[in-house]
């Protein structure tokens, strides 16, 4: 039986498909059939034009270089622009991590400082440097309709502004590809920060864009391109198979999954069944999912609420529990993700596969994402 590895943008159809699950993946027998395919070519840079293009890229005396997670391509450019710069004995360049990611990043640069930034010093930090340049995924996210610096940074850095965004808008819905509200409010906070991004396009075999400025005008323009190369326009679908993507920090954590489960589910007509496929090593992760789960959180006292991370899933949970059969197959066990979150839990994706062909028929097509951070389909 043959076998394919898809990647973020070529769906073909087989009579086998595998799909990512944490550090490896999951075989799905589906009939060609039942199999519903779409097909759209991205080109890859390869080194040479990446190195091009970072060489063009000033940096300061005293520089702070902060990936904004620790995929595989952003750890990359930060080594890449190290090696570039490392003749010019006058500068002195460190880098800065998230909390979650500061040992996985820190073990690959021995040679540089590398520490962790968390809300209560972000400020302080950065304005220590002449230069500060962030490195983020473009990619789609439910809140922000887009994740890149600006929308990272918010949600990790500025409490106050995401409570304005929590609280003054009526977050209901997943808008994947939107810019909205919480968009806006985050683009105008980067545009006062005086500090520079790069922000890539990449699947998991390697980079196709590179972005890089400091205003919420060249974002903007990273993310109308980003969006005219990955989305699509298709009628609405029964059956959503989707998996975390090809990042393992997608995978890590259900509140790290989940924001892939939003990104599709605007696709599915009401009473569809759209299925997760999450690892999860590491559990539900730290903040709303868990503090609810402890009963330290109750929905009916959400808005009064300030934000802590994964609040908008619990809001999500709420408002398409009606709608939609959910699923997920993963580690956690199923009395959290069953009777708390009203997640079906699945065994396997074969499992999966048979209770949508019992459901809707044995001829009914099944949609398969692959990595809904950057691939966003749009309802006809």
């Amino acid at each position: 039986m043959k076998k394919i590895y898809f990647n973020s943008f070529t769906i073909i159809s087989m009579p086998e498909i595998w799909l990512g699950y944490g550090s490896t993946h999951v075989v799905l027998d589906i009939k060609q059939e039942n199999l519903l395919q779409f097909k759209s070519e991205v080109n890859l840079m390869s080194d040479e034009n990446i190195i091009n293009i970072l060489t063009d890229i000033e940096l300061s005396k005293k520089t702070l270089i902060i990936p904004l997670s620790f995929s595989k391509h952003l750890l990359k450019l930060v080594s890449l622009l190290i090696d570039i710069n490392k003749s010019d004995n006058t500068l002195e360049i460190e880098i800065g991590t998230l909390s979650n990611d500061f040992l996985h990043t820190k073990s690959h640069f021995v040679h540089n400082r590398v520490f962790q930034i968390d809300k209560k010093d972000f400020y302080e930090k950065i304005n220590k440097f002449d230069n500060v340049v962030f490195i983020s995924k473009i990619g789609y996210d439910p809140l922000f309709g887009f994740s890149g610096t600006p929308s990272i940074i918010t949600r990790n850095f500025a409490s106050d502004l995401m409570n304005d965004i929590f609280n003054s808008n009526e977050i209901i819905r997943p808008i994947p590809g939107q810019i909205d509200e919480p968009l806006k409010m985050a683009l105008e906070n980067y545009d006062k920060l005086s500090i520079h991004s790069l922000e890539i396009f990449s699947n998991q075999y390697g980079i196709s864009r590179i972005y890089y400025g400091n205003n919420s005008k060249f974002f903007k323009e990273a993310i109308a391109d980003f969006k005219s190369n990955t989305s699509f326009n298709i009628d609405e679908q029964k059956s959503l198979m989707i998996s975390s993507g090809s990042e393992l920090d997608n995978h890590i954590t259900l509140n790290n999954s989940l924001y892939s489960l939003w990104n599709s589910i605007g696709i599915l007509r009401k009473q569809g069944t759209a299925v997760l496929l999450a690892e999860n090593s590491r559990g539900l992760g730290d903040g709303a999912l868990t503090m609810y789960l402890e009963g330290r959180l109750n929905l009916s006292e959400i808005k009064k609420t300030s934000y802590v991370n994964g609040l908008e899933h619990l809001v999500y949970f709420e408002n398409l529990k009606d709608e939609y059969y959910l699923g997920l197959v993963s580690s956690i066990p199923f009395y959290y993700t069953k009777t708390k979150f009203r997640l079906y839990r699945y065994n396997n994706v074969n499992e999966v596969l048979e209770n949508m062909m019992s459901r809707y028929g044995k001829s009914s097509k099944v949609m398969i994402c692959p990595d809904p951070s950057i691939t966003l389909f749009i309802k006809k």
